[in-house]
């Protein structure tokens, strides 16, 4: 890619005039990095791919909380398809439509990761805090109208980022999100992930000082009836392996706010901080399916017994 007129170089040169020639180079991506991003974000969407399967095709997987797992996913799914066919070659897009649909799609699956690990939040502290109403409100309407509310949310938030981008584009200009939507956008994206992350303190500190009452029960206990119940037991199991998992996303996902504050306090296209952002959003996607079948016996268990079936499928 040549970019020879600065005028060009962005879908909003307003917003971006401190971008100039120079600078633009940077977003030039070697070939070999092309080849590497996109085979790492194909691995991060087949892992989550192969997790989802596993579920779908394991009836006693289905709870709950594993809804939710599958739901968050997804979303990683559908970010290394975004981060695969968009990022490599992210400045040149030849149409409207195609840094439109950019926009929508990437902002997106970056408001579904937030809202769906809120969700996981938000069922996690309930089960616990709450224990004797849990089975009450996790009712099957109740995740699927939870699930339905989270991607409509997202695709909502991001169908903003992609009128924006639409209106902006013109032919020759970088379509980089982050630098071509208004500023009180990113603002928003801000809001989201520190919300995010005050809701996650309150909640894991209060299911962190539960976690420790309930040892102190089990030291203290005379007889085993005396301690938690079994259901607190696993729901408190289920929770540290979902603690796992969300602070590893808060903190491959952590630079995208630090990412969003910095270009709004300086803007600056800061392209080296665009990239390791990158990087760590498919670290994300790949780092996720790991723990799930690392910390989930359950989903080993099944998944060996799904290839044992596909290995030898004349085994009873």
């Amino acid at each position: 890619m040549n970019y020879s007129n600065s005028s060009n170089l962005l879908c909003n040169g307003t917003a971006n005039k401190h971008l100039d020639v120079l600078q633009a180079v940077n977003y030039e991506i070697s070939w070999v990095y092309q080849v590497v991003y996109v085979l790492a974000a194909f691995t991060g969407l087949s892992l989550n791919m192969c997790f989802i399967l596993v579920f779908m095709a394991t009836s006693s997987l289905r709870t709950v909380m594993n809804q939710f797992l599958v739901s968050l996913a997804a979303v990683d799914s559908l970010t290394g398809v975004v981060l695969m066919v968009f990022v490599p070659f992210t400045t040149g897009e030849k149409a409207a439509w195609l840094c439109g649909l950019k926009g929508f799609t990437s902002c997106s699956t970056m408001v579904a990761q937030v809202m769906s690990i809120l969700v996981v939040t938000v069922d996690r502290f309930i089960s616990i805090v709450f224990p004797f109403n849990y089975h009450t409100w996790a009712t099957q309407r109740w995740v699927n109208l939870t699930i339905s509310a989270t991607w409509l949310y997202a695709f909502s938030v991001g169908a903003v980022a992609g009128i924006q981008s639409l209106q902006a584009w013109h032919p020759g200009g970088i379509c980089l999100i982050t630098q071509i939507v208004a500023g009180w956008y990113n603002m928003v994206f801000i809001i989201h992930y520190v919300g995010l992350f005050i809701i996650m303190a309150f909640a894991y500190g209060k299911i962190g000082s539960i976690i420790l009452h309930h040892r102190r029960q089990i030291a203290a206990a005379v007889a085993p009836e005396q301690a938690a119940s079994e259901d607190l037991k696993i729901q408190l199991k289920v929770t540290k392996d979902v603690f796992v998992v969300v602070c590893t996303s808060m903190f491959c996902l952590g630079l995208i706010p630090i990412h969003l504050m910095l270009y709004h306090v300086t803007n600056l296209p800061l392209p080296k901080m665009r990239l390791v952002r990158n990087f760590f959003m498919l670290s994300n996607c790949i780092f996720d399916p790991i723990i799930y079948f690392l910390r989930f016996k359950d989903f080993q268990s099944a998944f060996k017994s799904i290839v044992g079936r596909i290995v030898n499928p004349h085994q009873n």
